[in-house]
Formats: C-alpha cells, structure tokens, sequence
C-alpha cells in the first residue's frame, strides 16, 4: 500500500500537467474556431469593400466622359442606351443639375423629382468628390441597395451636375454558395438601428425589418470599438451561437454590420470531445497504474532495466534528449543509467553544435541570396540589420560607410544599444587603419577604437568592409562571446564580405547606369535616353490625350567661339550652358545634349504657346550667361531655339523632332532667336527681343 500511494504522489504531478495540456488544448481549438470565424467574416468584407470601390471606379470613370459634361438631352440618350445596358449592377443610373432637380433617370423611376436631401447628394456638393449614401432596402425589390453620387465638373473646377447611380449590394445573395458554413449557421447583415439588411437563411423574412434591434449581438457590435471582433451570445432566435462580426460601412450617420453566427454547441463540438476523450483516457491510465503498482511492486529492478533499454532505443532512433529517468545510485543499475545519460548528453551537445553550424550557413546563404536580390543601397542596410539580428542574437551592433568625400565613415543602420559614435575619421578605428578584423576582449590589454564611446562594451569586434583594396565602410558588433571566439569570427567575417561585394556591386552598376544615360561633358542626359524618353512620352501623350513640346537650341556662333578662344573654352561654353539649363527646368522636363552645341528639351504636358514662353526664358538667360575661363571672361553668348509640339506639328515624335529642327534652322538665320515651327518669331509681352 506504501508503494502504491508512492506511486500515486509520483504520478499527480503527470496528471496535472496531462489535465492542464489537455485544458490548453481544448482552449486554442476553441480560440482556432474563433479565428475561423473571424477569417470568414474578413474575406466577406474584403469582398464586399470592393464591390463597392469598384463600383465607385466605375461611376468616377463615368464622370470623365466628355458626352456627359456637355450639357443637352444627347446625355440622357447615353445613359439610357448606353451606360445602363453596360452597367447592370447599377439598378438606377440618373442625372441631377446642382440644385438637385432630377434630369433624367434610367429605368422605372423610384426616385424623387429632386434629391438635394438625399444623403449622398449633400455628400457628393459638399466634398466635390464622390459621396455615397445610407445601406437601405429597395422597397421595390426588397434588396439592400446604397445610392452613389459623383460631380460632373465644368471650368473653374465648377459643379455643373451629379452624376449618381443605386447600387444593388445584391452580392449578399451570393455570400452563402460561395462560403462552407455548418448546418444551423447563419450570416446576417445590419445597421447600428438594427434594420436587416440581409439574413442567409431567411425562412421567416427577417430582411427590411427591425426585430434583432434589441438582439444581443446587435447591442454588443454597437458599443464596441472594435472594427471587428469575435463573441458567444445568445441569437436572436434563442440558440446559443459564436458570432464574428466586422464594421463593413460607416458614416457619420450610419455603420454596416457583418456576422456569421455559429450554433456554440456546434462550433465547439471537436474541442469538447477531445477534452472529454483526454479525460476519460486520463481515467484509464490511472487506473491501469495503480493496477501496475498493485501487482508489480516485486518488480522493481526489471521496470528499471526496461527504462534503461527504453532510453537506449531511444537513443538509437534519434531521441538524444531521451534521459533514463533512473536514479543515479552506486549499485550497477544507477552506475549503468549514469554512463547511458552522459553519453545521451555528449550526443546531444555535439549534434546541437553541428545543428547550430548548418542553421548559420543557411542563414548565411539567405543572407547572400537577398543581398543579391538588392537594387538600392537602402535595401542592402535593411537586409543587413535584418540577418544581424538573427545571425548574432544578444549582440548590439552597426554598419558603418564610407562619406562619398572619403574623410570619415557615418553609421547607416543599428541594431540594439552600441557603444559607437555615429561618425568617426578612419584613423579612428584600427580595423579600418589594418584594412582587417580587429578584436578586443574584456580585460585585455590591446588599445581600443577611439569611436567606441565609454563606458566601452566587454567585448567587441570590427570587420572593416574592403573590395579590391577600397574601403567602403565597417560593421561593428559589440558583446561577442569570448568562448565561441572560433565560431563567431568566421561568420562575421563573411557577413562582411558577403555586405562588401553587394555594396560595391551596386556602386559599380550605378555608376554604368549614369554612364549609359548621361552626357560626360555637360552632365545632361544623352541623345539615346533623349530618344526613349521621347517614345515613352508621346505613348503617354495618345493616351491621355496631352500635348508634348520640344525645343531645339543652338549656341550661336559656336565655331567662331572654338576659333577664338580653344576647343577647352568652348567645352567650359557647353558645361555652363548645361548648368543654365538645369536651373530653367521645371519638374518633369528633360534636358538634353543632342549632339556638338545643340541641346533638346522635352516638356511633357506642356502646350505650343508656354513652351515658347519657357524658350524666351531661356533665350534671355543666355544672354546674361558670363562665362569665364582661367580668370577670363569669354564674352556674351546667345542662342536659338525652335520650338514645335505633338500633335499639332506631327504623329509621331520623330516627326515632331524634324519641325522643331526645322523651326531652328529658321532661328539660325538671324540668330538670337525663338520661332515655333509655323509660325512668325515668338515675341513675349514685356520682354525685348535680343539683337
């Protein structure tokens, strides 16, 4: 009997802690079912947000078109004929004039001579955008519908009309086939006055009346701050249910609700029979022990040797956490558990180390990988401070680089709390001195950095960033540990070349990138990207119906100039006009060398008479141009510029090139000039023109 209630104490421990698991398990199946729920109640609002944004897409688009922003009765013929029959989700599509008279509507009217009380009328004048208005049911056809509205606007942005359509939210029909709910489930659809919008299934014609206002559940989604939320409560219909419910609409004078409501009883059907099942197997074993106990108490020594010779199966199949579970006594049975238990012990140690290793080297090469996957410096820092935080836990740290003067290095990104300054010289550091690892250990007597701030960490380590001899920066990690010293100083190391490489890899391409788009003398873009920058804008010109202009300049007399003073005063002749010409641009416009003292300038969006305009500009900035050489000053200069723009002067941007040439050619004759193509000399008012 002593060894029977030895037993039993022995054991309460285990049945606590298998009634305790089996509690927890029970509660995360139910909290699993509570997410279930809620995920279904978010994919139906995610649905339903946008079937509504598409089908203010669609009325915006509407908006635009050029036939309804023109007045006469041409535009109820095109919404009769045309954007009804295109549009059939829109139960109702109509026209109001601003002061809300109705002008026309599609369909068997419903709606009133005038709406300027209307909801989503007030909204839609007093936004100038699109406004909406309440979730309601059609008293027609009994569907939960919502009016849209949208201004049509004239000159000075001017409402001229609204444009509104009743949207049947009819996609609620659909939320049930499309979803896999259990028997008794329910989804309704509610406002914050608990009108039923919509009730699948609906046997007793619960939709367009109010008799769940003083439900449980609406009560509850109406004072809670939530925008969504999981609850068990009793349904309107008297069965306990879980319910997830989420806001899908609101204004400041009504909020939608969504809920699905689940049977409780069904919900937590399989967490109640496996708590229930634990239990009864908990029941079982117990009684199973105390018959072991009972009838086995002569076989003390055998049930140890079967522990052993379980650990050591154990072992053999993997298990190298497996403990014998025997005590440790000096006869043979405790001698042989200890010997099987250290030995586990030393297998575990080492296959934890080799683990250890192989999780670093995959880190490593997912590190390498994203790096490689890198387009901008700002990705590589980022990727950086992402894999040191996970490559070096515990371990404070900074990514230093080089200043693009190359007279000190600036911290980029941090992780933790380092000791460091966030900018330093070079000789500041000893690794960067080296141009190699330096490392300094607690209570050691080497000098230490002098960018390492006091009170200094125990330890730390700086791995200077080099490719090719260049230094581009340094990464600094403070606490390392001084026993793993063998394996920790590999793998910053390649941390750091891995960082490097990247890095310079990224300098290298955009320096090529530069190279391949810039025009090395004057820093303006080149004729190639000129030429692509022309095809992209003319395709974005067709399709927005915009005009671009292109203005051809020429520095007069360029040759003389060369003659007189040099080929190198005349290259400082191209810089300056290069510079000039950054300045005058706006945002968006594209100047260009096209080739020896001709420049082009793109000007996206922009008409014939202020593109003119913007060459006078420049004309006249030329003409205060001083250019200097050596202390000399090399004279005044002038231009001419011809100007031509699409689609008045050409189809195609080639073609618009040429009249632009040819305008210039015109300029070149007298010099000093602007002349648009086809037309006289571009004269500005209040400007003089220039000899």
């Amino acid at each position: 009997m002593r060894l029977v209630v030895l037993i039993l104490l022995a054991m309460a421990p285990a049945f606590a802690l298998y009634v305790f698991n089996s509690y927890q398990q029970t509660v995360a199946q139910k909290g699993n079912v509570r997410e279930a729920a809620l995920r279904l109640v978010r994919v139906m609002k995610a649905s339903h947000t946008q079937t509504i944004e598409e089908a203010k897409g669609v009325l915006k688009a509407m908006a635009q078109l050029s036939s309804l922003r023109k007045t006469g009765p041409h535009r109820c013929d095109l919404l009769r004929s045309e954007l009804a029959p295109t549009f059939p989700r829109f139960a109702e599509i109509g026209l109001a004039s601003p002061n809300g008279d109705v002008i026309c509507l599609t369909g068997p009217s419903r709606a009133k001579s005038n709406v300027a009380s209307q909801p989503f009328f007030s909204d839609t004048m007093a936004r100038h955008d699109i406004g909406a208005g309440p979730y309601q049911i059609d008293e027609a056809s009994l569907l939960p519908q919502v009016f849209l509205g949208v201004p049509i606007t004239g000159d000075a942005m001017r409402v001229d009309a609204v444009l509104f359509a009743s949207l049947s939210l009819s996609q609620f029909e659909t939320l049930p086939p499309a979803v896999q709910l259990s028997h008794d489930s329910i989804i309704v659809v509610f406002d914050d006055t608990g009108l039923v919008l919509a009730r699948y299934p609906d046997p007793q014609g619960w939709r367009g009346t109010r008799r769940i206002a003083d439900s449980p559940i609406v009560r509850t989604v109406r004072g809670s701050l939530e925008e969504e939320g999981v609850i068990d409560l009793q349904g309107a219909d008297d069965v306990p249910r879980l319910f997830a419910f989420a806001k899908i609409h609101r204004t400041t004078k009504q909020t939608v609700y969504l809920a699905i409501g689940i049977p409780a009883a069904l919900a937590y059907a399989d967490a109640s029979n496996a708590f229930r099942s634990n239990m009864l197997n908990l029941g079982l074993v117990s009684l199973l022990v105390l018959w072991i106990a009972w009838v086995g108490s002569h076989r003390l020594v055998v049930r140890k040797m079967q522990s052993l010779i379980r650990v050591s199966d154990r072992i053999r199949n993997g298990d190298f956490g497996a403990r014998s579970g025997v005590a440790r006594t000096r006869d043979e049975v405790g001698l042989l558990a200890s010997a099987i238990d250290s030995m586990a012990q030393s297998i575990q140690s080492r296959v934890a180390e080799l683990q250890r290793h192989g999780d670093e080297l995959r880190e490593l090469k997912e590190m390498n990988d994203a790096l490689q996957a890198c387009m901008t410096q700002d990705e590589v820092l980022a990727i950086v401070r992402q894999f040191a935080l996970r490559l070096f836990p515990d371990q404070p740290g900074m990514l230093y680089l080089m200043h693009p003067s190359g007279d000190h290095l600036e911290a980029k990104t941090r992780w933790g709390d380092p000791a460091a300054m966030n900018e330093f010289l070079p000789q500041d550091c000893w690794a960067v001195r080296r141009g190699k690892m330096y490392r300094v250990e607690a209570g050691g007597d080497q000098p230490r950095c002098h960018h390492v701030q006091d009170p200094p960490p125990g330890n730390y380590v700086c791995v200077p960033l080099m490719v090719q001899g260049e230094m581009l920066g340094l990464l600094h990690l403070e606490n390392d540990k001084i026993g793993n010293r063998s394996r920790e100083q590999p793998m910053v190391q390649a941390a750091a070349e891995h960082t490097a490489l990247t890095l310079a890899n990224l300098r290298l391409r955009d320096t090529l990138h530069a190279q391949a788009m810039r025009d090395g003398l004057t820093g303006l873009f080149n004729r190639r990207f000129m030429e692509e920058s022309l095809s992209r804008e003319m395709r974005n010109a067709r399709r927005t119906k915009s005009p671009v202009a292109i203005v051809m300049i020429d520095i007069d007399h360029f040759k003389r100039f060369n003659d007189t003073f040099g080929h190198a005063a005349g290259d400082t002749l191209l810089r300056e006009v290069g510079k000039m010409l950054q300045r005058q641009m706006r945002g968006g416009d594209l100047a260009c060398r096209y080739g020896g003292e001709e420049f082009t300038i793109i000007l996206p969006a922009t008409s014939l008479h202020n593109a003119a305009d913007l060459a006078e500009k420049l004309r006249d900035s030329a003409r205060h141009l001083r250019v200097t050489m050596d202390g000399q000053a090399l004279g005044q200069i002038t231009i001419s510029l011809g100007v031509a723009c699409f689609p008045e002067h050409g189809d195609t941007w080639e073609a618009v090139l040429h009249a632009a040439d040819i305008a210039l050619m015109q300029a070149k004759h007298t010099r000093n000039r602007t002349i648009a193509y086809g037309a006289e000399e571009v004269s500005v008012p209040g400007r003089k023109v220039g000899t």
